[in-house]
């Protein structure tokens, strides 16, 4: 099963997402790109480095990146569930899970609709996302001090790894609060997780100012919230009033989430349910800085919802 859902994500999005001018890799390695783009140079330029420029916008290259990274997002996620569920993922089988992720990331990458592109940098940024949470998860009620380069690095390829941040920050404080022994113990424990996710957010905003000077733009470049006129989130959802092909887009975030999430939420596990509350605020920045049917701009989330749509009892 893993072969074939790996083989129908990675088919669906390379036969249906076009490649626009500035998503091609050798301008992207050569920094040749307009912000926010400009910013998410990890891959492309590290590819820039290692191959001849005539390579790096072939289809060839683009099958290979995209299949290693669906192919490590299905060999991280079972170690994902695990690691968000605890005891309970003893009730999913690999294949339910895998069927779960599978099933949001066709709906996001696979499914016609407006706004249906390829970057280099999507798909691994679910890759990377899960790899930080899980270093970031290692020990209860501690966070390794170097998950603070690691998060810096892995903002190079895309900003919003923030999100794993948030979401180890809620897995932390769940199971602080679960298993507390006192306001002392909690206190204390709570320490060891917040300096180290602070810092983490630290680096990742100095990053990007760093880039940001380096690269001689202005600090409006960061996060673009008009489109027009218009902010871009009352662009996004004007549109859809006038667009039907743009309202399916709200739908197909998580393959229909805003009808089966309500619907599953009391029978979640309770750190599930915790991660999907942290997810509000990426959420909501994705919806004021991002085209709300551009449903790559929702990489990160698309694991904590394949999770969500799957997952069976109660914590």
């Amino acid at each position: 099963m893993f072969t074939a859902l790996v083989g129908l994500v990675v088919l669906m999005y390379l036969r249906l997402a076009s490649v626009l001018p500035y998503g091609q890799v050798s301008q992207q390695a050569a920094l040749a790109v307009d912000p926010p783009f400009l910013y998410r140079f990890l891959l492309p330029w590290t590819l820039g480095q290692l191959l001849p420029s005539s390579w790096l916008d072939t289809v060839a290259l683009r099958t290979v990146v995209t299949t290693l990274s669906v192919a490590v997002c299905f060999w991280l996620f079972p170690a994902y569930a695990a690691r968000v569920l605890g005891s309970t993922v003893g009730d999913l089988s690999r294949s339910r899970l895998w069927m779960g992720l599978a099933v949001v990331l066709v709906a996001h990458y696979g499914i016609p609709r407006p706004y249906c592109f390829w970057y280099i940098y999507d798909i691994p940024a679910i890759a990377f996302y899960m790899a930080a949470f899980l270093a970031m998860t290692r020990r209860q009620g501690q966070v390794a001090w170097w998950c603070v380069p690691m998060l810096a690095v892995l903002s190079l390829n895309r900003e919003t790894i923030v999100v794993a941040l948030l979401h180890a920050a809620a897995w932390h404080g769940w199971r602080i609060w679960r298993d507390g022994a006192g306001l002392w113990v909690n206190a204390r424990a709570m320490t060891r997780v917040a300096l180290p996710l602070l810092a983490g957010l630290l680096a990742v905003v100095l990053v990007r100012a760093g880039l940001v000077h380096w690269l001689g733009q202005n600090a409006g470049s960061v996060a673009l919230m008009h489109d027009g006129e218009q902010l871009r989130i009352v662009a996004g959802f004007t549109r859809m009033l006038s667009k039907p092909d743009h309202a399916l887009a709200l739908l197909l975030i998580g393959a229909g989430a805003l009808v089966w999430l309500p619907w599953r939420w009391r029978r979640l596990p309770a750190s599930l349910r915790v991660m999907l509350v942290a997810s509000v605020p990426a959420l909501a920045m994705f919806l004021a800085v991002g085209n709300v049917v551009e449903l790559r701009m929702y990489s990160e989330l698309v694991p904590v919802l394949g999770l969500a749509m799957v997952a069976k009892g109660s914590r």
